[in-house]
């Protein structure tokens, strides 16, 4: 039996089956070498190929049931086996083979006879998980059964296929095929070695499980938690919900997108590590790195006194919303949020995740949450303070809100954010976030990603609904790139103008600390920045009017701002572009930030 605790098959074609059927071959051939010989004659010992270790314990046997034990380590190799052993049995029954073929059923199948009416599913001696279920037993029928594949594309379907091909062209390519059957099944049966430890019923399984993967060979976190739940499952008296549980809880964790890789840092971690890493910060209001989460979670549970199946279905609940959020349009505040936060920093998803796990909290707090969260990571990021204390304070913010009536959890977030006064945590007011966002040299000092975040920001925030329909902006497009205006090599096509009247080193000042500036930066596509970089304002002015639609162009650099039109002529500030021009843009883009950022997190 492979209990539920286990991973699904994820045996494939190339890391797995062709090895293994590579040492079976070797061995088989060698037997049928030995066969050969004259007089019998062969080895003075035989060599023998070792599959491995296995690690199996006694099961309670009831009334009626064949005896039988779990597999604690080895199912994926156990399960190929059987499909092996049926791929063969269909090639000896397809070349009329019967005597083998009953042979090769010996190792798939126990005895008619021994099977109680009541229980036919112990005619198989390996009985496999819910989820690869029908695939195994498909892979493992016999001859007579003709019934399509359920999932073609299982894998447990494709090993089958590949081991009757590659049994079936092996066997044909002899003299006497069924001969060649007859010395691959005294192959299986005698020259290929497992180890099996067997667990005593009263042996702790877990623990065995620990020594053998998690400090060996290398598991997901996930799958390690996901042993101990459906252990305490059992313990817990819950085995009668175990594989509801695991088909309607955990089933998805085994499967893409969870058991992808994402980056975090430097760092590839499997994507449901750190939903159980969030999971678990939500539930100890303790900030759990990924490297600790197993032993965080043990310890955990054991404290709790939650019951497994509760947590096997919340974590599923968490994993639901997880991929909800991940799917919003930046058209929400916490779409927008989730957008930039993927070029800062992780640390706020605990939050979030409670906030929308969380049916009691109204969506209009969850707004105002995710407006304050992306108000102070943003407003911190451009005034270049440090995001090293994130991870204890939002753990901190989550505290907060969940001490909260959820009713009002949003505006508790706001007030734990601005009750910050340590300078690791300081929420910058208006005249900081100003004074950073006209520094001359913004662009030199910031993050590129960072900037282009807030000029990402900055472009959705000024579109209206008179502005055409087009996709919102993501921070992450890499098809967007940071653009200067005035160029930084402007000496060749910007020269400064003579003038007598002039302090000439002024003057260049002015203009170096223009270059670098917010009013100087706009966003423009990887295709169209190339033929721009350099080019005199007049060439670069022609070709911002025949490709560029962003509203950070058209509608403060291509036309007067909204606002300056008392003092400007809409004809003569597209004229040229010069230092002035950059000043009152950046103060325009600058007003354009304290709303799109406001500091209380508010709508403005």
């Amino acid at each position: 039996m492979i209990p539920i605790f286990q991973r699904p098959y994820v045996w494939d074609q190339e890391r797995n089956w062709e090895p293994l059927w590579g040492d079976v071959r070797t061995a088989a051939e060698e037997v049928e070498a030995e066969a050969g010989q004259e007089g019998g004659a062969g080895p003075a010992k035989a060599r023998t190929y070792f599959l491995g270790a296995v690690v199996v314990q006694e099961r309670h046997r009831p009334p009626r049931r064949l005896g039988s034990s779990h597999i604690i380590d080895g199912q994926q190799r156990m399960t190929t086996l059987q499909v092996l052993f049926a791929a063969a049995r269909a090639v000896a029954q397809e070349l009329g083979a019967d005597s083998v073929a009953g042979r090769f059923t010996s190792l798939l199948e126990n005895r008619a006879e021994t099977v109680h009416e009541a229980f036919p599913d112990d005619r198989y001696k390996v009985w496999p998980l819910p989820q690869d279920r029908n695939a195994f037993l498909w892979a493992v029928r016999r001859g007579e059964d003709q019934r399509a594949a359920p999932d073609p594309q299982h894998r447990l379907v494709r090993a089958r296929l590949w081991f009757e091909q590659e049994v079936g062209d092996w066997v044909r390519g002899v003299e006497k095929p069924a001969q060649r059957l007859d010395d691959l099944y005294y192959t299986l049966q005698e020259r290929m070695q497992l180890v099996e430890i067997v667990l005593d019923t009263g042996d702790d399984p877990q623990v065995i499980f620990e020594a053998l993967n998690h400090r060996g060979v290398r598991l997901d976190a996930a799958d390690l938690v996901k042993n101990l739940l459906f252990q305490t499952v059992d313990a817990q008296g819950q085995h009668h919900r175990a594989e509801q549980l695991l088909m309607q809880g955990w089933l998805p964790l085994d499967a893409e997108p969870w058991r992808g890789q994402v980056t975090t840092g430097r760092i590839k971690r499997a994507l449901v590590d750190l939903l159980l890493a969030y999971w678990l910060t939500v539930h100890k209001r303790e900030d759990v790195l990924v490297e600790h989460l197993f032993a965080d979670f043990k310890t955990w549970l054991r404290g709790s006194g939650a019951q497994a199946a509760d947590v096997i279905l919340d974590i599923r609940h968490y994993a639901d919303t997880y991929l909800r959020l991940r799917d919003l349009p930046m058209t929400s505040p916490t779409g927008r949020l989730l957008d930039r936060m993927q070029t800062m920093t992780a640390t706020p998803w605990p939050v979030l995740l409670y906030l929308h796990a969380t049916d009691a909290v109204p969506d209009e707090q969850r707004a105002i949450a995710a407006r304050a969260i992306d108000s102070f990571l943003m407003r911190r990021a451009v005034c270049l303070l440090t995001s090293k204390d994130y991870n204890r304070l939002f753990v901190q913010v989550l505290a907060d809100a969940r001490q909260s009536d959820p009713s009002q959890a949003g505006d508790a977030v706001v007030r734990s954010l601005r009750g910050q006064t340590a300078d690791a945590r300081l929420w910058p007011d208006d005249t900081m976030f100003l004074e950073a966002l006209l520094a001359p040299d913004l662009y030199r000092r910031s993050y590129r990603a960072r900037l282009k975040a807030l000029l990402v920001g900055l472009e959705n925030h000024l579109r209206t609904p008179r502005t055409e329909v087009g996709p919102v902006l993501s921070s992450t497009d890499a098809s967007l790139n940071i653009e200067h205006i005035l160029p930084q090599k402007w000496e060749t096509h910007w020269p400064l103008t003579e003038d007598s009247d002039g302090d000439h080193e002024q003057r260049l000042k002015r203009r170096q600390d223009a270059v670098h500036q917010l009013g100087n930066l706009t966003l423009l596509t990887t295709k169209l920045n190339p033929s721009l970089s350099n080019q005199a304002w007049g060439r670069k002015k022609e070709e911002l009017r025949s490709h560029s639609l962003m509203r950070l162009t058209t509608s403060s650099v291509l036309s007067v701002p909204e606002g300056l039109g008392a003092h400007w002529d809409g004809e003569a500030w597209a004229v040229t572009w010069d230092e002035d021009r950059v000043a009152l843009r950046s103060l325009w883009l600058a007003r354009a930030a304290l709303h799109a950022w406001p500091l209380a997190g508010a709508d403005c």
